[in-house]
């Protein structure tokens, strides 16, 4: 695993310095409404991941769908990413997702996530980044350069049932044979994606996904399918900023999103990509090992508020 002199509170802070502080809000995604459902694994999943969890049937799924950044009130037609974080859960197994909607990270190292964001601390005349200095930071770390493209050349999500969710995160699944395959979690929606049209950008309220959520759980589940996308040769391990060429994708199974919850149950959860069942372990990804304690950090910090 590369090596690392951020401290995991230096993140944190790096998303209250860029977006502000929010007493009780999450410093990142701190704009969100939850949810519940199930999730059920394919018959096949052992063959793939072998683990108890995974033998238990359909599993409950806490979710928790998001905007990005760390303000929570950024309109929904911003073009940053949409999240969805979910702990699937069995007996006393679960499995924590945090998935967002495009398929790179927007820092490889945490050195480049704390540049990332200090690099767009807003003037304090203009109240914008300044140009000159996200050229400086993108001059020092090219790997900050993809996610923001990839936002810029679509609208934002229509639905966050219209969006797929990647993990850009890999990790390590072993089958009940015990061969090893490094992954990354995709859930594909199966209403397929669709992206606010120019007319819909122009024309919605800046607060329109949790009443079309709403309206669209009213009428039936949203579904998504969850695969492990296999890595093609030279799709990096360790670097969530890289996109994955990849090389075919196994089925993991079934999301099922069947309401809103109401209660906001899912604010007291603290969802953490460390957080794995058997027969799942982490890569040497460095900004995968530096989240679980930044998010611990977070946590803490909202509660004191």
């Amino acid at each position: 695993m590369t090596s690392t002199t951020i401290a995991p509170a230096a993140m944190v802070d790096a998303l209250n310095n860029t977006f502000g502080k929010h007493a009780g809000k999450r410093a990142s995604h701190a704009k969100g409404l939850c949810a519940h459902g199930a999730f059920t694994p394919t018959p096949e999943v052992q063959k793939f991941v072998d683990g108890p969890l995974f033998s238990r049937g359909t599993l409950k799924a806490i979710l928790r769908f998001s905007v990005g950044g760390g303000n929570p009130g950024v309109s929904d037609k911003s073009r940053s990413v949409r999240g969805l974080s979910m702990r699937l859960s069995g007996g006393e197994d679960f499995w924590d997702l945090l998935l967002i909607s495009e398929p790179v990270f927007f820092a490889a190292t945490p050195e480049s996530f704390v540049s990332f964001l200090a690099a767009r601390v807003p003037d304090t005349e203009t109240q914008k980044p300044d140009p000159q200095k996200v050229a400086a930071h993108n001059a020092r770390f090219p790997d900050c350069t993809r996610q923001p493209a990839l936002l810029a050349a679509h609208a934002a999500p229509a639905s966050y049932a219209s969006t797929p969710y990647y993990s850009n995160n890999a990790f390590i699944f072993q089958a009940e044979d015990g061969r090893r395959q490094t992954a990354r979690i995709i859930a594909t929606p199966a209403i397929g994606t669709r992206y606010l049209t120019d007319d819909e950008e122009q024309q919605f309220p800046d607060n329109f996904l949790q009443d079309e959520l709403t309206r669209r759980l009213n009428r039936e589940p949203v579904e998504f399918e969850l695969y492990a996308q296999l890595p093609a040769d030279g799709d990096s391990l360790d670097d969530p900023s890289q996109h994955w060429v990849g090389a075919g994708m196994v089925s993991l199974g079934r999301l099922r999103v069947t309401a809103l919850d109401d209660s906001q149950a899912c604010d007291d959860v603290l969802f953490v990509p460390l957080n794995l069942p058997a027969g799942i372990a982490v890569s040497d990804d460095p900004i995968l090992h530096a989240r679980g304690a930044a998010y611990g950090i977070s946590l803490a910090r909202r509660k004191k508020d």
